[in-house]
């Protein structure tokens, strides 16, 4: 099934307007005179992130998920953040820590993706956002990343033995992973692919894509 995302370089020529406009928005986003459809996103949900112009790490990132066995399509979500369910708010995982960012940050230069469980409900959506929102100040988790680097060597097929968080921090993804795991009591994580990535999240069966649709900004 194609994926489903916004992509800042594809919009199409007719879009309905937005109903809301944060009052605040990057001068990059209003050349773009479009928004995501808030309403569409929930909290709880999975944010993916794919630059249009990699840097050096985001593209070491893309490599690292390929080499390790990942399709091209899966590889290129360099970044995870869980939506807080409000005005653009994000939870993230970077090398700042755990923090409250907004979404609105990302819409100019990279492809953005919504997943998100179909079944469960609003409470429980809610908490996989306050979940991840009660890591807020939790450190990166470098050794993590360092792991999936070195992993990415072997094929992320290649089972290991590790933890799926690092007992120093946090990435991006499992902070999702985690999040999700402790409001919902399933597991996102494969016994055959050990460790959390963007491509994983990107990849599993038990998420679905939002259809997410650009709006246009009043004139």
């Amino acid at each position: 099934m194609p994926q489903l995302f916004l992509d800042p370089g594809n919009i199409p020529s007719a879009c309905l307007e937005c109903e809301h406009v944060p009052p605040a928005i990057p001068q990059a986003v209003r050349q773009l005179k479009h928004l995501p459809d808030l309403d569409l996103l929930l909290p709880g949900d999975l944010i993916l992130i794919s630059p249009l112009t990699p840097t050096s790490v985001q593209g070491l990132i893309q490599k690292d998920q390929w080499d390790g066995g990942y399709s091209k399509d899966d590889a290129r979500w360099t970044h995870a953040a869980v939506y807080l369910g409000f005005d653009f708010n994000i939870c993230e995982a970077t090398g700042e820590g755990v923090h409250q960012a907004s979404l609105l940050g990302s819409l100019a230069t990279c492809m953005v993706r919504a997943r998100r469980h179909p079944t469960i409900n609003s409470d429980t959506r809610w908490k996989i956002a306050v979940a991840a929102a009660l890591q807020i100040g939790t450190p990166y988790g470098i050794a993590s990343t360092l792991k999936m680097h070195s992993r990415a060597k072997q094929g992320f097929y290649t089972p290991q033995q590790a933890k799926t968080q690092s007992p120093n921090g946090v990435n991006c993804s499992e902070l999702f992973a985690d999040a999700f795991l402790l409001a919902t009591r399933i597991t996102l994580q494969d016994t055959q692919v050990k460790g959390v990535s963007p491509a994983y999240l990107s990849f599993v069966k038990e998420l679905e894509d939002v259809p997410l649709v650009w709006r246009s900004l009043p004139s």
